[in-house]
């Protein structure tokens, strides 16, 4: 990365905050944390942040409470980190002001990609991302994804200009070790190919390693890995 964004993170797990923050430093991020929303609310009204990472259950206010009030200072990205998985939660979270829902126990890596394609999609021109409907909308044009299609992509696109192998993809997509892992996401990046039909760029496969995704110049903003 050629700038140094800084993120808030708010969870009262020392332990994975600790871990969190260590991870995303090591990628380049400054990270501040809160082990609280009093405390997150106090930050944020001293500081400018380019993506913050809330937890859902806090001590003192909840996740989505506290998001209400985020959004009053910051219209940042917001990241959820829950262990509450149901379908309803996730939902709420959106409405709530949030911009992605990871439910734990989740990779670092899948952290990391999630993180950078909020960071991504902030820099983008005429295009957005609807997480609840699954739903790109690239100048105008709107294109609907299956669910595997709508991680796969939000997963590529945290890792543009990578050559990232078919059993990466099947893992952090899947969260499977199934042996048809290569059949499976070759498959599915046919599709994602056809359905995006070049509107954001090009997915290439680069023979014997896995799948490359180059973003187009034309859509893409000035961040940089």
């Amino acid at each position: 990365m050629t700038t140094t964004y800084r993120l808030l993170a708010v969870d009262d797990e020392p332990d994975i905050q600790r871990t969190n923050k260590k991870y995303l430093e090591s990628r380049g991020y400054r990270v501040d944390t809160a082990a609280c929303a009093s405390e997150a609310l106090e930050l944020l009204h001293d500081n400018s942040y380019d993506c913050i990472l809330l937890d859902v259950l806090l001590p003192d206010l909840s996740g989505f409470e506290l998001c209400a009030a985020v959004r009053a200072l910051t219209s940042a990205p917001i990241l959820f980190l829950s262990c509450m998985d149901d379908e309803g939660n996730k939902v709420e979270g959106l409405m709530a002001g949030g911009d992605d829902y990871i439910t734990k126990p989740y990779s670092l890596k899948e952290l990391a990609a999630r993180v950078y394609a909020q960071l991504r999609r902030n820099a983008m021109k005429g295009f957005s991302i609807d997480h609840s409907q699954q739903i790109l909308t690239v100048n105008g044009r709107a294109i609907l994804l299956a669910q595997k299609e709508f991680d796969l992509f939000l997963y590529l696109l945290g890792n543009p200009g990578r050559v990232v192998t078919a059993g990466e993809l099947y893992q952090e997509v899947w969260h499977s070790g199934k042996p048809d892992a290569a059949n499976t996401v070759a498959v599915h990046i046919t599709r994602l190919r056809h359905k995006l039909d070049g509107a954001l760029g090009s997915i290439e496969t680069v023979r014997g390693e896995g799948y490359r995704f180059l973003p187009g110049a034309d859509v893409w903003g000035g961040v940089r890995r």
